[in-house]
């Protein structure tokens, strides 16, 4: 994020509360065009629609950092319209009470069909997806800790439903594992389990195996496209890099389609990132005969959702 970006970004979390009433009036915001449309989402909870706008938050540290956590406070409330136009976009809502946005997170929560979207991608300055070059996945220590960072939450969550949810010998699968720092945490929280971790990064893989040797986790350089032909079966599948910045959602669905042909019946896909998930997953799990159980979720007492979609394969 640029500085310009990043200066109006902090204006924007700190003011935000101007545009929250809380009298059930009709609101608008205008987002313009440029780098910041990619944070609009809409959270979907059974016909109700809500839209919001992601901000920046306070990290442990107390640094302002963006998150894939949402809060009730970035919600505007009830979706009225939005309109595009040469200038951005204009989204019109119902204003609501921070009691109410917390109940409709809640809510969300317990409803199976319940979804988090974000439907405007991060643009380059050609107006196509912006996608991180090739040398940025070289690893170094400031970008391992950065990816840590980013997704303790989703570590925490992930681990916890896995030990609710994976019988003993399960393979967990993680096809992009980057600086092993997930699949690792896995490999701890579940022992009885066997976890494998590859990367497309040369560089990653040697990071992940001189930083987790004391881990049960096998680690191999491996394009995610050739895991099935390859010979990998698993029982758990984690996708957490078809998401925005890593991908185009072209290719993140191409990638999709690919890997869960290495899922076994009766297996589990989990899909989740630390930036917005880019393909369509309640339509790619209906053509595919994927059972779609949950699309969000949050750690236990925290209140928060984030995109976390866990589909199931049919056991045969």
């Amino acid at each position: 994020m640029n500085r310009p970006d990043r200066n109006r970004e902090l204006t924007l979390a700190r003011s935000m509360r101007l545009y929250l009433n809380e009298n059930g009036a009709v609101g608008h915001y205008f987002e313009p065009r440029g780098s910041g449309l990619h944070h609009i989402f809409f959270l979907r909870v059974n016909d109700e629609l809500w839209v919001g706008r992601k901000l920046l938050q306070r990290d442990r540290h107390f640094r302002w950092q963006t998150g894939s956590a949402l809060k009730p406070g970035m919600l505007f409330g009830p979706h009225l319209h939005s309109l595009w136009g040469d200038d951005g976009l204009s989204i019109g809502y119902r204003t609501a009470s921070p009691a109410d946005k917390a109940q409709f997170f809640e809510h969300a929560l317990h409803q199976a069909d319940s979804e988090i979207l974000f439907p405007f991608p991060l643009l380059d300055e050609t107006g196509r997806e912006a996608v991180c070059p090739a040398d940025f996945w070289q690893c170094n220590a400031s970008l391992a800790e950065q990816l840590n960072t980013d997704e303790q939450h989703l570590r925490e969550y992930c681990a916890g439903l896995l030990q609710a949810i994976t019988e003993k010998g399960a393979l967990i699968y993680d096809p992009a594992c980057s600086t092993g720092a997930f699949i690792a945490h896995l490999a701890r929280a579940l022992p009885d389990c066997l976890c494998l971790g590859s990367d497309r990064s040369a560089s990653m893989i040697e990071h992940a195996k001189r930083w987790h040797s004391g881990t049960s986790v096998e680690f191999d350089v491996l394009e995610a496209s050739e895991a099935f032909d390859s010979g990998i079966r698993c029982d758990v599948l984690i996708l957490r890099f078809l998401n925005a910045e890593v991908l185009t959602r072209r290719e993140a669905q191409t990638a999709f389609e690919s890997l869960i042909r290495c899922i076994k019946p009766g297996g589990t896909i989990l899909v989740f990132g630390h930036t917005p998930v880019l393909i369509p997953v309640t339509w790619l799990a209906s053509i595919h005969h994927l059972k779609l159980e949950s699309s969000v979720a949050a750690r236990p007492g925290q209140v928060e959702l984030f995109q976390f979609y866990r589909l199931t394969v049919s056991a045969p």
